[in-house]
């Protein structure tokens, strides 16, 4: 398994997916507010 960098492990909870710990997050597509959507390894 690859190492990952700190910057990517942050506190999540999402209440669509349940999650509520600390999860790797992944970039998704950019919202219309300018940031991107983020996922842990759930969604």
């Amino acid at each position: 398994e690859m190492a990952v960098p700190s910057s990517f492990l942050k506190p999540y909870f999402n209440t669509k997916c349940g999650a509520s710990s600390t999860e790797r997050w992944w970039k998704g597509w950019r919202l219309r507010s300018g940031d991107v959507a983020e996922f842990c390894d759930h969604c």
